[in-house]
């Protein structure tokens, strides 16, 4: 998969009453250092709020060898009262480096149209809802004022990092309209926001300010501060569903034919006897006892982490363990539509340095072109799937007809039934979103087309502060590079020297050259198709 650097910082919370805030002009703030630094993470330690220490009962062996495992019963469900609520998690929204504190960010989140922005004052991002409460215009589309504040870019109203009105541009300096300003119906609607580990993360609940206080994020593995791992970090948005994209990131089996010779090989493919070891409404935990060891652990509602342990023995170093992490993040955006931020690290064939993002021998723009591969991989196939899905079940829940709809007769699939099992137990079948979702709107995977649903440059380039930067870049040198090629060819045959003509030919000639390597490069940033049967 992919390996990156992640920023971090420790969540503070701190407030000026005596109580947390309930409303938009309270003066609680969740904030963080949004420094980064490239390939290494800062952190002072948190620890995911999710699964019991031990699990409450084992898999048989019989049970292992059921070839046909069944949804609808999970062995391992430990007993609990507690009711999942979707609403009450910190979710990430970005990667705080890919995010650009001088303008407004929109984003969807369990269909609630949000603005993330940056208060310099408060040296932290903040999360409004993506509506002014004038005349409920875009917030997102306006931009940060002289003030430091989020101005609407309807009529000018501006906005403080708590939500209150500063200022209202239409209002006479007397009387009522000079009121208006301090009324809390002048208010934007604000969210708890906290950034760890150079995610930012949103509280989706605007009255769940103390439940966000007092809940911890989820937490990447210890590994990723350990000198010895390099890591990298992607995030793009996907136009499938959350549930098609967390049962693929539940399935490491499908890598082998899905990322043939980008991550996998298929003639490495293998049987995987997963076994789980734990599961209940925070969601389940299962390993292989195999080489390599690949362990598994959901968090509900949208943590994935794989551990891949490889024991391998090297020429002159010996017995080696190569360890790799990959933690996905599966954001619930809006029906059909869904972020993926990922974490990995790795201990072993390293081409990160010590040092900012300049220094490094290989550029995150780089890394990306690699790991959009593995989205593209995915892309089609799983388009296909959901498409197939929504088609059979007749708008009724997919996972309580999953093992009718599917032939899944090997262990290998049983961190896909456990999500489904979960999904369909305790999460209601489907994320809980805001707002009405009309039932019959088609999703994107049912009507976009194969270049609209690999569309790099929208999902991710625009998105990414590495990649939309590098393309820029090339798109300038391209320019010069032709502007050369041109203004080359046609002094070429000027000089009465054969030599100087001779040089200035082939300067135009290589300068075409270039210009054309830099177009054929730049479509790595914008749409590279992908044809599995292409690739031998």
């Amino acid at each position: 998969m992919v390996v990156v650097s992640l920023a971090s910082s420790a969540p503070i919370f701190h407030c000026t009453g005596s109580s947390l805030p309930r409303t938009p002009l309270c003066s609680v703030r969740v904030c963080g250092n949004a420094s980064q630094k490239r390939r290494k993470i800062f952190d002072n330690p948190l620890r995911v709020a999710a699964p019991s220490s031990a699990s409450t009962s084992v898999a048989s062996d019989e049970d292992q060898e059921n070839v046909e495992p069944s949804i609808g019963i999970e062995d391992l469900e430990e007993d609990s009262s507690s009711k999942f609520s979707w609403r009450d998690h910190w979710y990430p929204v970005s990667l705080v480096e890919d995010l650009d504190p001088r303008y407004p960010t929109p984003f969807q989140l369990l269909n609630r149209d949000l603005v993330l922005w940056f208060d310099n004052s408060a040296s932290q991002w903040v999360a409004f809802d993506d509506k002014c409460p004038h005349r409920l215009a875009p917030l997102s589309e306006g931009r940060i004022d002289e003030n430091g504040h989020l101005q609407c870019s309807y009529h000018g109203w501006s906005f403080d990092g708590c939500g209150s009105c500063s200022r209202i541009p239409q209002a006479a300096s007397q009387g009522p309209e000079a009121r208006a300003v301090k009324s809390p119906r002048a208010c934007a609607t604000r969210f708890p926001t906290m950034v760890s580990q150079g995610l930012l993360f949103v509280w989706p609940d605007e009255k769940g300010w103390e439940r966000a206080q007092s809940t911890i994020p989820p937490k990447l593995p210890d590994d990723f501060d350990k000198p010895e791992f390099a890591s990298v970090t992607i995030q793009r948005d996907l136009y499938y569903g959350y549930d098609t994209l967390m049962e693929n990131v539940s399935d490491p089996s499908h890598i082998d034919f899905a990322h043939h010779k980008v991550t996998g090989r298929r003639d490495r493919a293998k049987p995987l006897p997963f076994k789980m070891e734990s599961s209940g409404p925070w969601g389940f935990a299962g390993a292989n006892d195999d080489n390599p060891k690949i362990s598994s652990k959901f968090i509900a509602p949208c943590y994935f982490i794989n551990k891949v342990e490889i024991d391998t023995k090297l020429p002159i170093v010996g017995d080696q363990k190569w360890v790799i992490w990959i933690c996905s993040f599966n954001v619930p955006m809006a029906p059909g539509k869904t972020r993926s931020i990922v974490c990995s690290a790795r201990n072993f064939f390293q081409l990160t340095m010590p040092g900012p993002a300049w220094w490094q021998v290989v550029p995150r723009w780089h890394e990306h072109w690699t790991s959009n591969k593995v989205y593209d991989g995915d892309m089609i196939v799983l388009q296909g799937q959901e498409k197939v899905f929504l088609s059979q079940s007749n708008n009724k829940d997919v996972n309580k007809q999953y093992t009718k709809l599917t032939f899944t007769p090997t262990q290998a699939d049983r961190f896909v039934l456990a999500f489904r099992n979960w999904l369909s137990r305790h999460g209601n079948s489907q994320p809980q979103w805001f707002g009405a979702t009309a039932s019959n709107q088609p999703l994107p995977s049912t009507v976009l087309s194969k270049r609209q649903m690999m569309d790099r440059y929208e999902q991710h380039t625009l998105k990414c502060s590495s990649c939309k930067n590098a393309h820029i870049a090339f798109e300038k040198l391209q320019k010069l590079l032709n502007g050369a090629a041109i203004a080359s060819a046609a002094t070429a045959g000027i000089p009465s020297n054969i030599q100087l003509r001779i040089i200035i030919g082939a300067i135009a000639i290589i300068a075409a050259a270039s210009a054309y390597a830099l177009h054929e490069l730049s479509k790595n940033f914008v749409f590279v198709d992908y044809v599995h049967a292409d690739i031998d």
